[in-house]
């Protein structure tokens, strides 16, 4: 059992203190046997020993990881270990900590290019008080080119807005899929075109994924790659694999006649300089080939085998 680090231990104990409130119940199961005490202290040794999140508060780690483990021991069917526990704690610190550094505009592998996120999070938190402008303006963009759509394309954007889902849009329409896909096609590149006035607008690309089938920009970023090498593969021609057979001078097919009229798989072998088993082995793909040449034959006149 791992030897974890109480969590009301008094301040001079550890140098960060107390990073949990000790809970009401210390022997409430929070599941599979584990009691809201022994909860308390793996998510605070998980958030001591995880040396990845740096500047990420001591005490934000602790309650990240208690929320992870508390699901976790919610969701598990059967009862993990403490090391797993501990290892969904950590987890779940990572893609907090990195989501934080997402939101303020370190996020990506290029550290030395200035993202939109950090452009948005820090002129707004630099500012001498945050300004409401760039939400103003984009309701009041919003109302605009709401305005000045047709008719058509705010009825098929209000019908996907209101039922989630296509299928339900459509029969709310009256229109089956195809009709549905061009119309909703043209009002969405429309409001493109109004949104980004005189810029190009950007491109329209990915699917409608409401719900849990929502997917990010990333997966359908790499989805595409993916289906895209594989199109490759497939229109490649298709030869041999490997390498060609070697040339000794003579076909399989001239091996399987000379066989045949009483020479030894050792004495063709010798004379032509090669092993006895690459000579046995062209000679059953010869016997092979001949047999499905005459087979198809035959079932082409229609005698039966």
């Amino acid at each position: 059992m791992i030897d974890v680090v109480m969590t009301s231990s008094p301040q001079g104990s550890n140098e960060f203190g107390p990073l949990l409130p000790l809970p009401a119940v210390p022997d409430d199961e929070m599941g599979h046997g584990y009691s809201a005490l022994q909860v308390n202290r793996l998510a605070a040794w998980a958030a001591r020993e995880c040396n990845w999140v740096n500047g990420m508060a001591m005490e934000h780690r602790a309650l990240t990881a208690w929320e992870a483990i508390c699901e976790h021991l919610a969701l598990a069917p059967t009862r993990p270990e403490e090391t797993e526990l501990i290892a969904t704690g950590w987890k779940a610190m990572k893609s907090e900590h990195y989501q934080d550094l997402k939101s303020h505009g370190w996020g990506g592998q290029n550290k030395k290019l200035i993202s939109r996120a950090f452009l948005r999070y820090w002129t707004d938190h630099s500012a001498p008080t945050r300004s409401p402008e760039d939400a103003v303006v984009d309701r009041i963009a919003l109302a605009q080119i709401w305005a000045a759509l047709r008719p058509r394309h705010r009825d098929v954007l209000t019908a996907l807005a209101v039922h989630d889902d296509r299928r339900a849009a459509e029969r709310s329409l009256g229109m089956d899929p195809v009709t549905f896909a061009r119309a909703l096609g043209r009002a969405r590149r429309a409001f493109y075109a109004l949104w980004h006035e005189h810029e190009t607008p950007s491109k329209m690309w990915g699917y409608d994924r409401p719900g849990a089938r929502h997917q990010n920009v990333m997966y359908l970023v790499r989805l595409r790659k993916r289906k895209a090498a594989q199109r490759r593969a497939e229109s490649r021609p298709r030869g041999r694999i490997g390498r060609p057979p070697k040339d000794i001078g003579i076909s399989a097919r001239g091996l399987l006649e000379r066989w045949e009229s009483g020479e030894s798989y050792s004495g063709l072998a010798r004379a032509f300089g090669v092993s006895k088993e690459m000579i046995r082995d062209r000679i059953l793909r010869a016997e092979a080939e001949r047999a499905e040449v005459e087979r198809a034959q035959t079932e082409r006149v229609g005698v039966p085998a």
